[in-house]
């Protein structure tokens, strides 16, 4: 099975630089600019799925249906970035400096959230359902934190180190996933796929073009 693993475009959030801000939370003019080169980019590179899912997040269900306004999305809340509860609307430099140490342990809960091990936990649930009725391709628009547990899940990374993997906004990941004997193997086809306009300008260098 494809899973193509999506992060949505830049938010009103993620320039604020909140803890992660809330499901309200909507994309930004950058945002909505990244999400249309990207649907550009997406049919020319002729990427389809047989099932389409996303989270309940505002900013990711923008994306979506930005991406490909004509299928039919299902939503599914196990998408969705860690609920930072009572902070989530918080500046990241006042979380931090209330809380240093916080992000040292992936056990840790956000005051009226949860922890990124809950976080992983109901990602990976999700992945294995989906896995017990797999299509030939699967298309996910979701946020950095699950899509780092689904990369840190199949190359064995442990939570000690989330998020491993940073997506950018707008991009995607490919993963060709694949029964074997007694388990699912995920490898990743490419990291961070799509315009080079969406890109960070360290990712493809001065000689690309830069990023909005």
């Amino acid at each position: 099975m494809m899973l193509y693993l999506v992060r949505h475009g830049r938010s009103v959030a993620n320039d604020a630089g909140l803890v992660t801000g809330t499901t309200a939370d909507p994309l930004d003019a950058i945002g909505l600019a990244q999400v249309e080169r990207m649907a550009a980019w997406l049919s020319g590179a002729g990427i389809v799925a047989d099932r389409y899912m996303t989270s309940q997040w505002r900013r990711a269900q923008q994306t979506a249906h930005g991406l490909l306004p004509d299928v039919s999305w299902e939503v599914d809340s196990r998408l969705g970035e860690t609920d930072a509860g009572e902070v989530a609307d918080w500046q990241l430099a006042r979380f931090l400096a209330q809380w240093p140490d916080f992000y040292a342990d992936p056990g840790n809960r956000y005051p009226g959230g949860e922890s990124h091990l809950a976080l992983n936990d109901r990602v990976l649930g999700w992945l294995d359902d989906q896995l017990a009725r797999p299509v030939d391709a699967l298309m996910v628009v979701a946020h950095s934190g699950p899509i780092s547990c689904i990369l840190q899940h199949i190359h064995g990374v442990g939570m000690e180190r989330f998020p491993a993997f940073l997506p950018p906004h707008a991009s995607l990941s490919a993963i060709d996933m694949v029964r074997g004997d007694d388990a699912w193997h995920g490898r990743l086809l490419g990291f961070a796929l799509g315009p080079l306009e969406n890109l960070p300008v360290s990712m493809h260098g001065t000689r690309g073009r830069s990023a909005s």
